[in-house]
């Protein structure tokens, strides 16, 4: 009998995929405003870096995407 181990196998090839069943309500608030922004605008979910009351917490980002 042959031993494979399919949990290697799986985790290398989705690592580069994000996690599909994770959704906050940060998430979903940045995909309904990326669904009404014009084109070329990115919404992205990071973590608050600058010194204020937020840091450490999520918040959004909205960027213009370079051509």
């Amino acid at each position: 009998m042959v031993d494979v181990r399919l949990d290697d196998f799986l985790l290398g090839e989705l690592s580069d995929v994000d996690s599909p069943g994770v959704s906050t309500p940060m998430q979903r608030a940045a995909s309904q405003l990326q669904r009404v922004l014009p084109p070329g605008w990115r919404v992205e979910v990071v973590e608050a870096t600058y010194p204020t009351a937020r840091k450490g917490q999520p918040v959004l980002r909205l960027r213009l995407l370079e051509d």
